[in-house]
């Protein structure tokens, strides 16, 4: 009977054991403050498709400009003849400081990495002018020997603006804390606009002869449009609201002209006597004005814009 009563015992505490564990087993409870790293992910992550569009601000590095025409501005090519001059320095150079208000519109993929790091491509579209422009011309006094000393002048305006732009870049950042900082690298095309308005009707190119004849100088028109290729850099910050964003870039866009040399015939010349009247003679078409410019522009730009992930 003893046996009996000791094996009805053990059979009472393995029973109970074993209903003891079974019951924790089914009381497992949820923590009240979930893994922070996986409620990011799951409802403000940064992976996938988006779109965006915002303002932005541009300044561009000064253009510089400069014309040679051989008559108001005639190089080192003249005797005698100085270039005209306009507030103590060359009124043949000048250069324009391009800024404005622009536009944008974004579409981008961000592929998720390990440990929070984030790759993606971006596409950008830019609208908008940053613009500016210089003044050229002045006047000055030649003196050549031989002949009265006389005045040559001349007045125009250098204008430049970078109106639109594309461009498909490369992002890389690292999510922490509900932040995105990143930085941007690639490449686009950007639409550069020049004009030059320029009259040196004033101003005379003369050989002493004999015997002695003058040359007046004509007006120069030019105007350019082209879409360039650019490249461009950039870093940010980007702050996601659930699926809503916000975000914040600095861009630098180095847009590349090359190099000009836009020779064309001088309209309207005219011979003249020493004194300035004219000689009578049809106005002739004698000489070139060639347009120097630089081959890069500089914007550097700040960017606010909004979007949404999809």
């Amino acid at each position: 009977m003893a046996v009996v009563r000791h094996a009805l015992r053990l059979v009472v505490v393995l029973g109970t054991v074993l209903a003891a564990a079974g019951a924790a087993a089914q009381d497992v409870r949820h923590s009240a403050i979930p893994d922070f790293d996986a409620v990011a992910a799951a409802n403000r992550g940064f992976g996938g498709f988006y779109v965006a569009g915002g303002f932005g601000y541009g300044t561009a590095a000064h253009r510089d400009f400069t014309i040679v025409d051989g008559f108001a501005c005639p190089g080192a090519g003249v005797p005698y003849l100085g270039p005209v001059s306009l507030g103590g320095g060359s009124g043949c150079r000048t250069s324009a400081g391009l800024s404005g208000l622009t536009v944008h519109a974004m579409a981008g993929w961000n592929f998720g990495g390990p440990q929070g790091w984030i790759s993606g491509i971006e596409i950008r579209g830019r609208l908008g002018r940053e613009a500016g422009s210089g003044r050229l011309g002045g006047s000055s006094i030649v003196s050549i020997p031989g002949l009265a000393p006389y005045t040559n002048t001349a007045s125009g305006t250098y204008r430049a603006s970078i109106d639109n732009s594309l461009a498909v870049t490369g992002r890389w950042g690292y999510a922490f804390s509900g932040f995105m900082p990143f930085v941007k690298a690639g490449l686009g095309m950007a639409r550069l606009s020049e004009q030059v308005d320029f009259d040196a009707t004033g101003s005379r190119s003369c050989t002493v002869g004999p015997p002695v004849s003058c040359t007046s100088g004509g007006r120069v028109a030019s105007r350019t449009s082209r879409w360039l290729p650019a490249a461009v850099f950039g870093a940010g910050l980007e702050v996601p609201l659930g699926r809503a964003f916000i975000r914040l870039d600095g861009e630098l866009e180095a847009v590349f002209s090359p190099s000009q040399n836009l020779t064309q015939t001088l309209a309207g010349q005219a011979l003249v006597t020493v004194t300035g009247t004219g000689t009578g003679v049809t106005p002739t078409t004698v000489g070139q004005a060639s347009l120097r410019s630089e081959n890069w522009v500089l914007s550097r730009r700040i960017m606010l814009s909004g979007g949404f992930r999809f």
